[in-house]
């Protein structure tokens, strides 16, 4: 079997990678790499679907503002829009008031329709709350549901069209420093299920598996870290088409639900719990756990449930995202660390990749809200 040559291999077919694909292809010849059958198979397939700015900190917060306009626009390869209104709230009780009013000046200087509510207003967007142990909430008016496959397919759809290349079942083994052929320099050569490709440039999309691609690369790890979290969907008989979402981070406490078509809740313990890269499965404990919380924040009296499943959210240990290359390894590319933030963030990641990538300056829109490369190096200070 010959080895085929690209300028780019990105390896991982999420969310991340397709948008890295589209964002080079143009310019580059991309090779996208996928371990699995399918692309999207491990987090992005499984997000609670929700655009949210004020979400992950404020480097997170300004790449999700950054994505918006990418997010409302139309796209003539669409049949519907990418978001549908969905309003998000923040609740608490009195131990939560300061803190909430701290987010809600944080997130005003980039966001300036959340705020904080109480009383009949809040019990407005979620009926159900017991007042008697949520008495303030900080709301997102301007969030959004978000239809992820359309997303991820709309990237992959503009990469293919610029005739990068999709290899499914190639998952990578092998990664080798490159060789100087008949005058051409080639950085690395790569090992994969599906052949053999050598290429100039890595770009790291591999999410859980970051850390592990990087050390196959004669790369240093930033230390990335994978967090189970499961999640489960119910039935109710309310009404649900007026609500926000709603989440906690109440101690002892917290948990998140949202509405969803046919009369179903899509639930969760909001749990994070350390995992190493795998397929991940739900957790009966936490499914438990969570319902237990949303029983005593509201009066669902959810009882039972219709489906289980749980995905992986990866952090780097001050969990901002890990965008820009590697100061250390000429050629490779990280493009990982999301925290959950992926898909809101993937507009503006993937402008990103490709200016850096390039050696552009980062776009305008993005360094206006004050976002720095240094910000997001692999090895910040």
């Amino acid at each position: 079997m010959g080895t085929d040559l690209f300028d780019v291999a990105v390896i991982g077919g999420g969310i991340a990678g397709v948008t890295a694909a589209c964002h080079l292809a143009e310019a580059y010849r991309v090779v996208l790499l996928e371990q699995e059958n399918e692309l999207a198979h491990h987090t992005t397939s499984r997000s609670a679907a929700v655009y949210i700015e004020n979400e992950g900190g404020p480097v997170f917060h300004r790449l999700s503002t950054a994505s918006r306009t990418f997010f409302e626009a139309d796209h003539p390869e669409l049949d519907g829009p990418l978001l549908t209104p969905l309003g998000v709230l923040k609740v608490g009780g009195e131990t939560e008031r300061a803190a909430f009013e701290a987010e809600v000046a944080a997130a005003n200087e980039v966001t300036s329709s959340v705020r904080l509510i109480e009383g009949d207003e809040l019990l407005a967007e979620c009926p159900v709350i017991r007042p008697e142990v949520v008495t303030v909430g900080l709301l997102e008016p301007t969030a959004a549901a978000i239809d992820v496959m359309a997303v991820h397919q709309l990237f992959l759809r503009r990469a293919r069209a610029a005739h990068a290349e999709v290899r499914r079942s190639a998952r990578v083994t092998q990664i080798d420093k490159g060789h100087i052929d008949k005058g051409r320099s080639v950085r690395w050569e790569l090992q994969t299920a599906a052949g053999p490709v050598e290429a100039d440039i890595i770009v790291n999309a591999a999410g859980a598996w970051g850390d592990e691609v990087a050390a196959m690369a004669g790369v240093e790890p930033v230390g990335l870290t994978p967090m189970r979290r499961t999640a489960f969907t119910t039935a109710t008989d309310f009404d649900t088409s007026s609500w926000s979402m709603m989440y906690s981070p109440i101690s002892k406490l917290h948990c998140y639900f949202k509405p969803e078509a046919g009369g179903q809740l899509l639930c969760s313990l909001s749990d994070e719990t350390p995992s190493e890269p795998c397929d991940a499965r739900p957790e009966e404990i936490d499914v438990a756990q969570a319902i237990d919380h949303i029983n005593a924040l509201t009066t669902l009296n959810i009882t039972s449930v219709s489906t289980t499943w749980a995905g992986l959210r990866t952090f780097a240990p001050d969990r901002n995202p890990v965008f820009g290359w590697d100061d250390q390894v000429d050629g490779f590319f990280w493009l990982v660390g999301q925290g959950g933030c992926g898909i809101v963030t993937s507009p503006a990641a993937g402008q990103l990749t490709g200016a850096l990538i390039r050696g552009e300056a980062i776009p305008d829109n993005i360094a206006s809200l004050g976002l720095t490369q240094e910000a997001l190096a692999p090895r910040r200070g």
